[in-house]
């Protein structure tokens, strides 16, 4: 299709009906929220199949005509390529993905074989999500069509509102609207014009040639690969770069600058009003200072906040983050400084080891291995699979967790506090086994992060933000190559002992000491996340808070036990709900309730 951007629709007849009902009335089939005209489609009638806008001129296909219908962006060493084209998948089939770099969705018509392959990019920055109607599966690169259509009775899927509250993204494969489900990343569908759609991996961060200990000659390569990926998404003209002067993001901004000269870019921080204290500014104008960068520091106020609400619980796919706040605030302002592209050191702590829950979760499953009596005849993390007690307390199930076993058993009646995440975790790490049987604990976490947290929580957060200001980001560290080389590091090289404190992200800082500014890697670190805190102690932010919650429609499913949203609310507002405290994850449980409540209010029950 010519425009790469353009979102990618599809309709598929999934039985015998649908197909004969199809032939005679396509237009009917489409949801009120789809493209109608005739020319933007290509048809096979007689399988029940309609592309949207595949960049043909007839609009019905002759016996054994292929179609492509792509949207997103692939990378060569030089920048953004023209998008794959139906001969090059013709020649190559599905082992195209294998050489695609970049983020992107693909649905791919192959005329001679009747067979059609959905494809979604290898880190999930591109969406596909499929409604299954009675008669067909709907498909759509956004969400948001598929709730909006005014025949489509959304419905609340309960097993994917317990994962998201648990671990702030739907299960696995599903999303919170029952009835939707969301193609993995790195994953297929693939239709046979007959039967369901089924799903194959295309993509994993797993792989042989990369080293758990790299050698100099390795750790050049995983450089020279983070290198590559930066110049290739440089964009041509202006552009922005978000710098919090952070190892990660200082590297990509004085890498660009090396590359491209320092004009070229103007970098973002946010500066939280006071009493925040610990803004990042000062690093951030020591990386754009030396690096010749224009540098926007974006004051953002409670009261800001209060403004910003509105948009961030409206948005189709909730953000169980509440960084989204910040990132929404920041991209306001890129794209009202008239930017369309954007860098982001975003994916360095999930595939180079920056967060401490890892080394926390490595900890624990190495007390694990020195205590497991069976070694010489069973694989200790194999044993660990076949257990599901063991299995709940030992494996790492991803960074964030909002609600502890305790607050399930407290806030959920029954049967939901009988939920339990296990099953899909044991799935999760059997399949890394069987794709390589020798992955060591590093590499199977980092595996979890790529499938889960990275495209169903961050990217569902801040990339749909970006594409409703038509501002496009680019991700250097979740480059496919960047992320094998590094997701096969060993715990040596992501965390260290220097004096008496625990470094992190080793290799990585390893790589930026001979290139970025010294007091950037000399710095303290902290985590310096946005302040929920003080925007609490805003009237009018708490009041928005407490009403979206007081008033919701989701109490009525019976999923959450209302007194338990009462100790939440007191804990918060009247409690002491420091940092440093125990009773910090009410906030995060505040969070999650209120997202989720504000989503079911807008789809479930059709508020405005």
């Amino acid at each position: 299709m010519k425009d790469a951007q353009r979102p990618l629709f599809a309709v598929l007849a999934k039985t015998a009906a649908g197909k004969a009902f199809f032939a005679s009335h396509w237009q009917q089939v489409l949801p009120d929220t789809f493209p109608c005209a005739d020319s933007q489609w290509f048809r096979v009638d007689s399988e029940g199949l309609a592309l949207h806008a595949p960049g043909l001129d007839r609009p019905t296909a002759e016996p054994g005509c292929s179609a492509l219908s792509f949207a997103g962006t692939v990378y060569g060493e030089n920048g953004p390529l023209a998008p794959p084209d139906v001969g090059d998948f013709l020649r190559e089939g599905s082992r195209i993905f294998e050489r695609l770099s970049g983020e992107f969705v693909a649905a791919f018509w192959h005329g001679d074989q009747r067979q059609l392959t959905l494809a979604r990019d290898p880190m999930g920055q591109q969406d596909l999500f499929v409604r299954e109607d009675p008669h067909f599966y709907v498909v759509c690169s956004s969400i948001e069509p598929l709730l909006a259509d005014p025949d489509f009775d959304c419905q609340l899927d309960v097993e994917s509102a317990v994962h998201y509250l648990m671990f702030g993204v739907p299960r696995p494969g599903s999303t919170l609207a029952r009835a939707v489900t969301r193609l993995p990343a790195g994953h297929c569908f693939v239709w046979n014009t007959r039967g369901p759609l089924l799903r194959h991996r295309h993509f994993t961060p797993l792989g042989f040639d990369a080293r758990k200990v790299p050698s100099n000659e390795d750790r050049q390569q995983i450089a020279n690969a983070l290198d590559r990926a930066i110049y290739a998404r440089i964009a041509q003209g202006r552009q922005a770069i978000l710098l919090s002067g952070g190892v990660d993001s200082s590297y990509v901004a004085v890498t660009a600058a090396r590359h491209s000269g320092g004009d070229c870019f103007d970098a973002y921080t946010v500066r939280f009003a006071e009493p925040y204290p610990h803004n990042e500014g000062e690093y951030a104008g020591i990386v754009a200072r030396a690096s010749g960068i224009r540098h926007h520091e974006v004051d953002f106020t409670p009261a800001q906040a209060c403004d910003a609400l509105d948009a961030v619980l409206a948005a189709p796919l909730p953000c169980s983050a509440w960084a989204c706040m910040t990132h929404h605030h920041l991209l306001s302002h890129i794209g009202a400084d008239g930017h369309r592209h954007l860098l982001s050191g975003l994916g360095a702590d999930e595939v180079f080891g920056g967060y401490w829950n890892y080394f926390r979760a490595y900890a624990r499953l190495r007390l694990h291995e020195e205590a497991w009596a069976h070694m010489e005849r069973i694989d200790a993390f194999d044993g660990l699979l076949w257990s599901p007690a063991a299995a709940r307390k030992h494996l790492f199930a991803g960074i964030p967790r909002f609600f502890p076993d305790s607050a399930l058993r407290a806030a959920f009646p029954e049967p939901y506090r009988q939920w339990s995440h296990t099953p899909e975790l044991i799935e999760f790490y059997r399949e890394c086994r069987r794709l390589k049987p020798t992955a060591h604990l590093f590499e199977s976490m980092v595996a979890h992060e790529c499938q889960h947290r990275i495209p169903d929580l961050l990217f569902a957060g801040f990339e749909t933000q970006g594409r409703a200001r038509g501002v496009r980001s680019a991700y250097p560290f979740l480059s496919s190559e960047v992320a094998t080389k590094a997701c096969a590091l060993g715990a040596s090289e992501r965390f260290w002992l220097k004096g008496r404190r625990w470094q992190n992200k080793k290799v990585l800082r390893e790589i930026a000491a001979e290139r970025v500014p010294s007091p950037i890697m000399r710095r303290p670190l902290f985590s310096y996340t946005a302040p929920i805190l003080l925007w609490l102690r805003e009237l009018r932010f708490a009041d928005a808070i407490k009403a979206r919650l007081r008033d919701a429609e989701l109490w009525k499913s019976g999923l959450i036990d209302r007194a338990w949203l009462h100790r939440v609310e007191h804990e918060v507002f009247h409690g002491n709900p420091s940092p440093r405290s125990a009773k910090f994850s009410y906030v995060d449980q505040l969070w999650a309730l209120v997202t989720l409540a504000a989503w079911h209010e807008r789809w479930v029950t059709r508020s405005a």
